[in-house]
């Protein structure tokens, strides 16, 4: 059975980063998250005739990267849980009573299938998201008393994207702006992120991805929406305080 465990674990891994590779690279990434702010005496004849650019959606900037942060942050994960599932497979350590492979590997599963769907339907999707970030955070808390920083830092960004996911299903029906959605994705965010790096005791990893996302989400916004540039550096300041508590 722990054979079968390790082999599942592998596999839902590596299906996860193909999955995660394909639709970085061959989708098609918006190009900003907002409209530019033009001044005012920008004539609006000229308007007119400026061909409009796609807008991002939120969940879109961690599943379609738009700056080399926000890709280096999606590299890191796929090789954290590569190398966490074949070291599971050549040397087993996640054993007992409890064991994280199982809702790890389901975490895996979901996070390769929903973001197909956030193009089709919205709701599903976002159940979709909701359930990978249960089953990634069930995953990081059972092996908390191992030393695999995969699990925290793939609970830490299903979190970034799942909340992410969540606001823009919200938003939607009342109209939101991408950066209102943002915000409204980024503080919950960063409140449930503290209670959970309370649980998941010394797991950094965790606080990790999500500053980093912060960061990323900062960074790509700092230009064309400086509301949604703040609420990530809140959003930093607060996983900061988690990180030091965590570390210490």
């Amino acid at each position: 059975m722990a054979r079968v465990a390790e082999i599942l674990y592998l596999g839902s891994a590596v299906i996860f980063v193909a999955s995660g590779a394909v639709l970085a690279t061959l989708g098609h990434p918006a190009a900003q998250i907002a409209a530019p702010i033009l001044p005012m005496s920008y004539p609006y004849s000229s308007l007119e005739l400026t061909p409009a650019l796609p807008v991002a959606t939120l969940p879109q900037l961690y599943v379609q990267p738009q700056n080399p942060l926000m890709w280096a942050l999606l590299i890191a994960l796929w090789l954290l849980l590569l190398g966490d599932a074949i070291g599971q497979y050549l040397d087993p350590s996640d054993g007992g009573d409890d064991p994280a492979w199982l809702p790890l590997s389901l975490a895996l599963l979901w996070g390769a299938l929903w973001p197909w769907l956030a193009g089709v339907n919205k709701p599903l999707a976002t159940l979709g998201a909701l359930l990978m970030l249960t089953a990634a955070l069930s995953g990081a808390i059972r092996a908390r008393g191992q030393l695999r920083p995969a699990p925290g830092f793939l609970a830490g960004w299903s979190l970034a994207l799942g909340t992410a996911t969540l606001a823009s299903l919200i938003g939607a029906p009342l109209d939101l702006t991408t950066p209102q959605t943002a915000i409204l994705a980024i503080l919950p965010g960063a409140v449930i992120g503290m209670i959970a790096q309370g649980r998941l005791a010394g797991k950094v990893g965790f606080s990790l991805a999500m500053i980093w996302a912060f960061c990323a989400v900062a960074v790509t916004t700092m230009a064309s929406s400086p509301g949604v540039a703040l609420a990530a550096i809140i959003g930093i300041s607060a996983m900061g305080v988690a990180l030091v508590r965590a570390a210490t």
